[in-house]
């Protein structure tokens, strides 16, 4: 292995420790309520850590400054699974944290995703796919622009997706909020763009030459293609919109097993959380838990809880 090589290595390895020591630092804090109290012991362990994270943080930039002034240096790839990418799964994050930002990451998806925005896509690119079809026979159906202006309507909806720039990370790091906003605000920013891209390419030519008297059936057919690749494009850019937006779900969702009897949920909808006889409530919410919840349709001892206490009670004996 060249120097080269094994200094890119050690690079990666310094900045993957450095994002990962920002978030596990964040999540240890917000899993107790935020900040300490400054008593000594805590105040001394708090400083220390932040101090530790400043460092590395200012010792990885200068090496990497330092790196790209050299000449014939190419920029580094982005860490695999870095944490602007989703590097430790939101679903791996302390279960107290997950459930206190619960009912905002379910929110903050929900804008991101307001209806099956990749079943739009995919009926718009098989339409396209069939309008191809018809321009190489030179054949169109008579609604063929009218069909057209409505797929055009609709690809418009995928572009209203939020528009949302993401803050810098506290000295800490991502908190877990952010994490889940600046992912969800990536794939959107990717899916807008080539969103667009396809839905000027429809309006400002496709269009146009089917409206035309004399129809160029080489240059539509032409144009139909570029247009189908663009939307099959925006396709799988929707899918990975989904993907981000269905972990969300699961990492709200999912508390199997998880020790929650430091969260005060007194200000926590429970409403959907699935749990199990692994799962270690407050003691004063024990009761509360049972008496609103039932048995997930999926069986295996798992639990639902809903929006209110049932009449009838579920059997702690399972």
């Amino acid at each position: 292995m060249s120097r080269h090589s094994a200094d890119e290595q050690l690079d990666l390895l310094l900045a993957r420790a450095h994002e990962q020591l920002g978030i596990v630092v964040h999540d240890a804090l917000t899993s107790k309520g935020g900040p300490p109290e400054l008593h000594d012991p805590d105040r001394a362990l708090g400083r220390l850590l932040a101090s530790a994270h400043r460092q590395t943080a200012t010792a990885v930039a200068r090496r990497l400054a330092g790196k790209r002034k050299q000449p014939g240096h190419s920029p580094l790839p982005t860490p695999q699974g870095s944490a602007q990418d989703g590097w430790g799964k939101l679903v791996h994050r302390p279960a107290s944290v997950r459930l206190k930002y619960r009912a905002d990451a379910l929110r903050v998806s929900r804008t991101y995703w307001p209806g099956d925005l990749a079943l739009i896509l995919r009926d718009a690119l098989e339409h396209v796919q069939r309008l191809s079809t018809d321009l190489e026979t030179e054949r169109l159906p008579p609604d063929t622009c009218r069909q057209i202006t409505q797929m055009s309507v609709r690809i418009a909806s995928v572009r209203a997706l939020p528009d949302s720039s993401v803050p810098p990370p506290a000295v800490v790091g991502f908190d877990y909020l952010e994490t889940v906003v600046h992912r969800l605000s990536t794939c959107a920013l990717r899916l807008r763009t080539v969103v667009e891209s396809a839905q000027q390419l429809l309006d400002t030519e496709l269009l146009p030459q089917l409206l035309a008297g004399d129809v160029s059936w080489l240059g539509a057919a032409e144009v139909a293609l570029d247009l189908a690749d663009d939307l099959d494009l925006a396709h799988r850019e929707a899918a990975a919109l989904a993907a981000v937006v269905d972990e969300i779900g699961r990492a709200s969702t999912e508390f199997c097993g998880a020790d929650l009897r430091s969260v005060d949920l007194d200000r926590v909808d429970l409403e959907g959380v699935r749990w199990d006889s692994t799962t270690a409530w407050p003691a004063e919410w024990h009761d509360r838990i049972w008496r609103s919840s039932l048995a997930a349709e999926t069986g295996a001892g798992v639990f639902v809880i809903g929006t209110q206490s049932h009449n009838r009670s579920v059997s702690a004996d399972f």
